[in-house]
């Protein structure tokens, strides 16, 4: 799972690269991708909707770009993953909030609802943070600035039906957040960058595997980039 800004720019040649070092998950029919705020930087990238064509939701990218989110993604026969999209463009890049809107939002709780009720642990997953951890570190600031508008949405959801994690990216620091969830704590993930350098260790590049099962998330162990 890719939780967005797979380029800085939104540029034809950064989304090339990025499928290109994609290419194996995605041909081995195991990658998920959402958008991030970088990757619909500007208004050129979104109106000839480089993100869809070139990578898309499952890293193949898409001969004629069309509205993807939500997507279905089976994990196994226990869990189920509901992608989302909540990058958008603002003329304003540095402050412009992520949103889902009311329509992903509406069809992300029916779905969570009718997979529950088959007995499969819930995940959701998309780019903009929903709450901000307790821990800061200065070189995160800017980053706050550009919120989930209706976070207040997905909070209420979890509230609502069993949500076994919430995944996403945007902050450039890993860390956890519990929400009160329907069937117990919810935890909020985020594993920060898969390819930054940084001193802080927090913000080291890494990437988290999960250990999910119909319970929820069992384990979480992260991959941190310089460290055995």
């Amino acid at each position: 799972m890719v939780t967005g800004d797979l380029t800085l720019s939104g540029e034809t040649r950064e989304f090339e690269r990025a499928a290109d070092l994609l290419r194996p998950f995605a041909e081995a029919g195991t990658l998920t991708v959402v958008p991030g705020n970088h990757d619909v930087w500007s208004e050129d990238a979104v109106e000839t909707a480089r993100f869809l064509r070139l990578v898309g939701p499952d890293g193949k990218g898409m001969r004629k770009a069309q509205p993807s989110y939500p997507q279905i993604v089976p994990l196994g026969e226990e869990a189920v993953l509901i992608a989302l999209d909540s990058a958008r463009w603002g003329p304003d890049p540095y402050t412009t909030a992520g949103r889902l809107g009311g329509e992903q939002v509406r069809a992300a709780r029916e779905l969570a609802r009718e997979h529950h009720k088959d007995g499969k642990a819930v995940l959701l997953a998309f780019h903009h943070h929903v709450v901000l951890p307790p821990e800061r570190v200065d070189s995160d600031a800017r980053v706050a600035r550009m919120p989930l508008a209706d976070a207040d949405q997905v909070v209420r959801l979890v509230a609502d039906l069993p949500i076994a994690a919430v995944l996403h990216g945007h902050r450039h620091t890993a860390f956890r957040v519990d929400l009160p969830g329907a069937a117990g704590t919810t935890p909020v993930l985020c594993a920060g960058s898969a390819s930054r350098v940084a001193d802080e260790p927090v913000r080291r590049a890494r990437a988290y595997v999960y250990e999910i099962d119909r319970s929820g998330v069992r384990s979480v162990e992260a991959l941190v980039a310089g460290t055995e």
